[in-house]
């Protein structure tokens, strides 16, 4: 599969489910690390309402299994002038 076929899906799945639980946050764009054996993907998801990280995290690795080796990892971040959120991110590592 095409890798900017694979990060435009990988943006819309990311916002979709941002979307199914009311999060405002906007996925604009998914990184790709380039490498000679593999690709990388990397994206990034603020969800303010702590109640639904579980899901977000749940659905997130439901949908994106498929891609490849894929890594959900989450932190909270209490930043000094704008309200707490958790940071989800993901990784997808698909062989080349």
């Amino acid at each position: 599969m095409d890798k900017e076929q694979i990060k435009k899906e990988l943006i819309e799945i990311s916002n979709r489910i941002l979307e199914k639980y009311s999060e405002m946050d906007v996925v604009k764009t998914i990184s790709v690390m380039n490498m000679a054996s593999k690709t990388v993907f990397l994206g990034s998801l603020k969800v303010f309402n702590y109640e639904v990280i579980p899901n977000v995290m749940r659905d997130l690795e439901k949908d994106l299994k498929g891609y490849g080796q894929l890594v959900v990892r989450d932190q909270k971040v209490t930043p000094c002038c704008s309200p707490s959120y958790t940071h989800i991110s993901f990784n997808i590592t698909i062989a080349n």
